[in-house]
């Protein structure tokens, strides 16, 4: 059948004007907007591929699948079609985010089919960071990423990061050999809430709490701002494939996951240090301990430490290990949450600054424990009233003490102090360094629901 040559003339206007409604839609992406899948037929025709191939070591969801044996999962993803240069806060996003503006790509598959497919290759979830009270690290095994356009004949796969430019001339990429840090996102009673919950994050250039991979590095959305941005224009709706494969230590898991617990043992420090199945792995003075963990980092784990304070440990002891672990996070280790009944190590070692009432906004209750001469415990809250009324750009301070006896009075005189519409969540707590933890801890643990950030001061 041969066309006319009014109908070729009409077929290259359509096709013309059908390029530049694709194009339209590309530069249309400058803000929150609906992502629809481009290559619907392609699509249709790799699903099928897959599901002819499916099986006990072959798994396959839509959008994505996993080969067992081979250790790979790939995924199919299209891309946004952004210029060189623009800035990138995510390299995938899912099919149903509004921020392919932001993005290199879409994902066809759910973040959650992504995740189980990942899991199916031997990875456990890790977690994102804030998916526990004071987890600044993301938590999880890394995997490598590839990346291979399916638009192009014989396009060969290459490091996914290559499409990322880092603008840091300092220090390692955020997104280089190192791969990505597997947490799994965010999920609640079996469902994974970064299939619907903005931004749907598949893979994150910062540390977003919803993530299923993030970056192995402590980095906030303002630091990516910025420094990281499209190194290549792919054409709006560009097929990929992305590959993705774990990257271990010898084969074995990386991530090392550690509680690790300081006691007083005779005239010094010792630390217990427990596994995920609760076995000791290792117990030693302090110097002895960290030579062992230094070792454990050096085989290529990954430590994500726990650090406890046995309640008998002066707090001049407790400041001092503190501190120590607090020097070595993201040097060997890396701090992760705390004990449910303990403090996060950083709380030991507060700014000494922040003694001085002035400047502090807003202040925070306050709680001084001493020992009086018959050994008893004299034990007072501090609540100190700000008056913003009188002239000037500072409030008027007005301390109020309450000295109480049993720490079970605390929540009650924490209320009565502040009142219904105080909403601070800071304590601060001044105690002896001699102090054993146990004479002041109680307390804590009694106000813990209304005080998520709490800083001991010695002295």
């Amino acid at each position: 059948m041969k066309l006319e040559t009014g109908n070729w003339k009409r077929a290259i206007a359509l096709l013309g004007l059908l390029v530049a409604v694709s194009f339209a839609r590309a530069g249309a992406f400058t803000g929150p907007d609906e992502w629809r899948l481009v290559n619907t037929n392609a699509v249709r025709t790799w699903q099928e591929a897959q599901r002819s191939r499916a099986s006990a070591t072959f798994k396959v969801w839509p959008g994505v699948a996993v080969d067992v044996q081979k250790r790979e999962v790939r995924l199919l993803a299209e891309a946004v079609g952004h210029a060189v240069g623009v800035t990138t806060e995510f390299l995938l996003i899912g099919p149903l985010s509004d921020r392919a503006y932001e993005a290199a790509a879409v994902a066809v598959a759910m973040p959650g089919d992504i995740a189980r497919a990942v899991e199916s290759m031997g990875l456990a979830r890790g977690g994102c960071v804030g998916s526990q009270p004071f987890r600044f690290w993301p938590v999880g095994e890394r995997v490598t990423a590839t990346v291979r356009r399916l638009d192009v004949p014989n396009a060969v796969e290459r490091p996914l990061q290559t499409l990322v430019r880092d603008a840091a001339e300092v220090g390692p990429p955020l997104f280089g050999e190192g791969g990505l840090v597997f947490t799994g996102g965010r999920w609640e009673n079996g469902d994974c809430q970064t299939d619907t919950n903005m931004p749907a994050a598949l893979i994150s250039l910062y540390n977003a709490g919803e993530t299923v991979f993030d970056v192995p590095f402590q980095v906030g959305q303002s630091e990516v701002y910025g420094r990281l941005s499209l190194a290549e224009a792919l054409p709006y709706g560009a097929l990929l494939e992305i590959v993705l494969r774990p990257l271990e230590a010898d084969g074995k898991p990386r991530v090392l996951p550690l509680r690790v617990v300081a006691a007083v043992d005779g005239g010094g420090v010792v630390l217990t240090c427990k596994g995920a199945d609760g076995n000791v792995s290792h117990k030693a003075g302090l110097a002895d301990a960290v030579t062992w963990l230094r070792s454990q980092a050096e085989t290529g784990r990954e430590l994500f430490v726990t650090l406890g304070m046995d309640d008998a440990l002066p707090l001049k002891r407790a400041a001092d290990v503190a501190r120590l672990f607090v020097m070595m996070d993201g040097k060997g280790l890396k701090l992760d949450g705390k004990m449910e009944e303990g403090l996060f190590p950083r709380a030991f070692i507060p700014l000494e600054k922040w003694r001085e009432r002035e400047g502090r906004n807003p202040q925070p209750f306050e709680v001084y424990v001493t020992q009086r001469a018959d050994g008893k415990l004299a034990k007072k809250l501090v609540f100190v009233e700000e008056d913003w009324s009188v002239e000037g750009l500072d409030p008027k301070l007005t301390p109020h003490e309450y000295p109480f006896e049993a720490w079970e009075e605390l929540p009650g005189l924490v209320n009565k102090a502040g009142g219904a519409d105080n909403n601070v969540q800071v304590l601060f707590v001044f105690a002896p360094l001699e102090m054993p933890l146990g004479c002041f801890m109680p307390g804590v643990r009694a106000v813990s629901d209304r005080f998520s950030v709490v800083y001991v001061f010695g002295g």
